[in-house]
């Protein structure tokens, strides 16, 4: 009231009065200002801080997917690292394993083979000797009967002992016969257990090949598993961080939307 009066009271009221509405009008233009660039930064805020949250949770969203597969990757209990490793380190124990019993089986059965060898070529020094002796006994014999029996014919009253030496000798040539036949199949025996001792050895050693082939290849194969297990172990670890991160600076933009969302609600309802 006071102002109004002091107002009316000057020499040209309307001057005066033009004059204040003047500086109001100013001072609301200046308001006006402020208003529009308080509400221009608000939708500038606004849409950045929503647009930088969106790439956040699509971020999330993309590293959740990662840890996921990254996961599936290392512990998948079918198809996942960890699980291919066992199985080829098992594989390898195995492995071993069936070179250590097939190595032992080998050197058993050479053992036994070599015992049969000795036996067999034993066997077959004893035929011999014994055809051998029983020729010269009856080679001997033999001798003897055409001795006596050019005796006989010269004395008819010498004794009657061609019957008896002739059924000897042809005995005798029975033995050696008999003989001669387990001396040939021990021969031939001894044959076959050299072509399989043979054969056994080749097969052996092959099969070594096979085991010792597979073996490396399934250390190399081991190795190659554990670097990439280290590898995907560590990646898993990062995205794990990179999931915190963005996680706190989603946190952080959501704070910070919430905290000028009173001020920027009431200057974009009002403005």
């Amino acid at each position: 009231m006071e102002k109004i009066a002091s107002l009316v009271q000057a020499e040209n009221v309307f001057e005066v009065v033009l004059g204040e509405i003047d500086k109001m009008l100013k001072v609301i233009v200046k308001e006006g200002k402020a208003d529009k660039e308080n509400l221009d930064w608000c939708n500038e805020e606004r849409t950045e801080n929503n647009g930088d949250l969106a790439d956040k949770k699509d971020e999330i969203d993309g590293l959740n997917a990662d840890i996921e597969k990254l996961t599936t990757t290392i512990e998948d209990p079918e198809t996942g690292l960890k699980k291919q490793i066992k199985d080829t380190e098992k594989a390898l124990e195995d492995n071993i394993a069936t070179q250590k019993t097939e190595t032992k089986e080998r050197r058993e059965a050479n053992l036994l083979y070599q015992e049969d060898i000795k036996n067999l070529v034993a066997a077959e020094k004893i035929l011999k000797k014994a055809i051998k002796v029983l020729r010269g006994y009856y080679d001997k014999l033999e001798k003897r009967m055409k001795a006596e029996a050019g005796f006989l014919q010269e004395d008819p009253k010498a004794p009657e002992t061609w019957d008896n030496y002739s059924g000897q000798s042809n005995k005798g040539g029975d033995a050696i016969k008999m003989l001669e036949f387990i001396l040939d199949e021990t021969v031939k025996e001894e044959t076959e257990a050299h072509g399989s001792e043979e054969k056994s050895q080749h097969d052996y050693e092959d099969s070594m090949q096979d085991l010792k082939d597979k073996e490396a290849d399934d250390e190399k194969s081991l190795a190659t598993l554990q670097t990439t297990l280290a590898k995907k172990e560590e990646e898993l670890v990062m995205k794990k961080k990179e999931l915190k991160a963005a996680i706190k600076e989603k946190e952080s933009i959501e704070a910070y939307l919430l905290k000028i969302k009173p001020g920027c609600d009431f200057i974009t309802k009002n403005f």
